[in-house]
């Protein structure tokens, strides 16, 4: 049984702890020197965390087990379309981070399940993700999500191989 923290500006310092703990052990064989920085400094630098924090849209979750564990960050966009013309009240799943120690073992369904039950709550008829062509697909597939489209990151320190992604929907 998870308890999910909300986080707010006070929490800085944990979401930047959190971003770098669950991220870089993961992620850094799809991204060319200094890749890996450049990409956390980017979402989780102090100016970009305060605009989130400040902004009522966006929401910030760290689940705890119940020896009171951080379990992994999950960051919410509680109203954002769909792409391409697809549905207008959905909420976005933009980042679902595990620690090492709680990757294989169940912990993302969980935090999908509470992504999936939040949306609701907010009378939200979807949520949606993008996630790497190479990533967790078959996991999201389990929690009932379709794909529905392609996506394409243009950073310049991503690997060529790894700049093609799927969008993926769980409609209600």
């Amino acid at each position: 049984m998870y308890r999910f923290q909300a986080l707010g500006l006070n929490d800085i310092p944990l979401i930047q702890h959190l971003g770098r703990e669950t991220y870089a052990p993961y992620y850094p064989h799809i991204w060319h020197p200094g890749g890996i920085d450049w990409y956390l400094d980017r979402c989780f630098n102090e100016t970009i965390l305060t605009e989130e924090l400040s902004d009522p849209n966006y929401a910030y979750f760290v689940p705890r087990d119940e020896n009171d564990q951080m379990v992994g960050l999950l960051k919410l966009v509680l109203h954002k379309p769909v792409p391409d013309e697809g549905e207008d009240n959905a909420l976005y799943l933009e980042k679902i981070y595990l620690m090492p120690a709680f990757f294989g073992k169940g912990a993302g369904q969980v935090l999908i399940q509470f992504t999936l039950k939040k949306a609701q709550e907010l009378n939200r008829k979807a949520v949606w993700l993008m996630v790497l062509k190479n990533g967790p697909v078959k996991a999201y597939e389990r929690a009932g999500f379709q794909i529905i489209g392609n996506t394409r990151w243009e950073f310049d320190l991503l690997k060529e191989p790894e700049r093609d992604g799927l969008i993926m929907v769980s409609g209600f």
